[in-house]
């Protein structure tokens, strides 16, 4: 699929860059950072399983300054994908922010760590994005997922005293 994309992106005389930045105007720039938190041995199990049980009980009221409006918990709720199957249980939240950023939080199955995906996207108010707009969408964009990241690192050190 993607080499039928670069094909047709080259047909037209342009790069599968423009083509993506192309549909990023007219639908929006969604962006993830993907960061996690190593915790060796016993101990580190104990810190991860202390860090999810905190995210479940006492959920943030806000992340880096935006609200934080919805929470979905996959251990005590019923969560069914697109084709109506139930997900199976497991320790993971999702947190939505006001400013339409997620961030999701599990723990690792293979590794010693907490696994952290953070979500954001930043969608037209208009028609579409221009170039200059979208060029500067995107680094705010970026910015925001480093804050962010930022933010849910100090928290969940500061879970974890």
């Amino acid at each position: 699929m993607f080499c039928e994309m670069a094909a047709y992106a080259k047909s037209r005389g342009r790069t599968v860059d423009q083509l993506l930045d192309k549909a990023f105007a007219g639908f929006g720039y969604f962006e993830e950072k993907n960061a996690s938190l190593y915790f060796e041995g016993a101990e580190g199990a104990d810190k991860i399983a202390r860090l999810l049980e905190s995210y479940a009980s006492k959920p943030p009221g806000a992340i880096a300054g935006s609200k934080v409006v919805g929470i979905t918990d996959f251990e005590k709720q019923t969560i069914r994908d697109v084709d109506g199957d139930v997900i199976p249980k497991q320790k993971m939240s999702i947190f939505e922010l006001e400013d339409k950023a997620r961030i999701a939080v599990r723990g690792s199955g293979t590794e010693p760590k907490i696994k952290y995906y953070i979500f954001a996207q930043k969608r037209p108010d208009k028609e579409k994005f221009n170039e200059e707009e979208l060029a500067r969408i995107k680094r705010e964009v970026t910015e925001q997922l480093e804050k962010i990241w930022s933010f849910v690192e100090k928290d969940a050190r500061a879970r974890l005293k």
